[in-house]
């Protein structure tokens, strides 16, 4: 447990206030993260999409910070042993210590799979980052369910494994007598959501209208799906984080790693791609500072309980978030994405 000076000290000033978008981004190369020394020994981990970009800078840092057990969950299972064996190499970790399981976030099954073999590894978790994310550069719909592919992977299929491990967490919190953490990789983009994009008629899927093809456009979906994390960490917030006591025995929160330089958007075509590129030259991050913000918000605690961590302070969400329109918003979502979770829960 990270004492209060830790968690202080985690603690930064933010960039000035009411910078514009590219203003910010470019801040942020230039100020990143404060790199975390904390130890989280006698920890079991999950990390999700942890072969690549973010989530695999994240793991190294949690192997660095000695995690006791430190569990990869990768959609394809060799190259999440091609991270494993690069983690061994960069920290001297004990290979013993790492456990690479397979996870397809696009489908319901290999979720509720992943779910039964994590309890047969490890039966203690105090951390689950779930990390796992696409950015498609063109509609796909999940061949199985229909939903928008990052509609599908991002959110839905996150949502129903937050659920189904935060049992898990929960039993651990009672072993150690501290709570366990959930954290979800968001974005400050949430922020940039026009109303007018995830209002409804009576009567009308609020996802239905974020899967279809019409509704399609890269940047204008990528930031839809980020204010639908936070919709998910609220629901999971108000609905999951207690016990039977009232008492917080899960804290969840968000973070934002910033504008990095990822392979997030590697399957765009060129004319995408290349402005992408100058972008991240001029204003990103590389994936080693973002994922600083990725591992001091699994140390918050109570403290960023429920919270948006970014840049190294606690950021109030978009007005999608804390107004009362979004509010509402955020209850039909939820609802909508509960009711399939429940629906695929075992």
């Amino acid at each position: 447990m990270a004492t209060d000076a830790q968690i202080k000290s985690l603690m930064g000033a933010g960039p000035p206030e009411h910078l514009e978008k590219l203003s910010l981004f470019r801040w942020g190369k230039k100020n990143p993260p404060k790199d975390p020394k904390i130890s989280f020994a006698g920890k079991t981990i999950l990390v999700t999409g942890s072969n690549t970009g973010l989530g695999y800078g994240a793991a190294l840092k949690f192997a660095a910070l000695g995690a006791s057990k430190l569990i990869l969950a990768v959609r394809t299972p060799a190259k999440g042993e091609e991270a494993k064996r690069k983690i061994v190499q960069a920290t001297k970790y004990d290979a013993a210590n790492i456990i690479v399981m397979q996870l397809d976030m696009a489908s319901y099954d290999s979720v509720r799979a992943f779910v039964r073999d994590l309890r047969v590894k490890t039966s203690t978790l105090d951390v689950a980052l779930l990390n796992a994310g696409i950015a498609p550069p063109k509609y796909t719909a999940n061949p199985t369910t229909g939903w928008e592919s990052a509609l599908q992977t991002n959110i839905i299929s996150t949502a129903l494994l937050a659920i189904l491990i935060i049992p898990q967490l929960k039993h651990t919190a009672v072993k150690t007598g501290r709570p366990s953490q959930l954290t979800l990789t968001s974005s400050y983009g949430h922020k940039y959501v026009a109303a007018k994009d995830v209002q409804t008629a009576p009567g009308e899927s609020l996802l239905k209208k974020l899967s279809a093809p019409e509704y399609f456009n890269p940047e204008k979906c990528y930031n839809a799906i980020k204010l639908m994390t936070e919709y998910v960490k609220l629901g999971l917030v108000n609905n999951y984080s207690k016990n039977a006591k009232g008492e917080v025995d899960v804290t969840i929160n968000s973070t934002c790693p910033g504008y990095c330089t990822t392979d997030l958007g590697r399957e765009f075509p060129w004319y995408i791609a290349l402005p992408i590129k100058v972008m991240q030259m001029y204003c990103g991050r590389s994936a080693e500072e973002g994922s600083r913000s990725l591992i001091s918000a699994t140390l918050l605690e109570k403290v960023g309980h429920g919270k948006f961590w970014t840049n190294d302070v606690f950021v109030e969400g978009g007005d999608l978030v804390t107004s009362d329109e979004g509010k509402k918003i955020q209850a039909q979502a939820w609802k909508e994405i509960l009711d399939i979770c429940k629906n695929e829960s075992p």
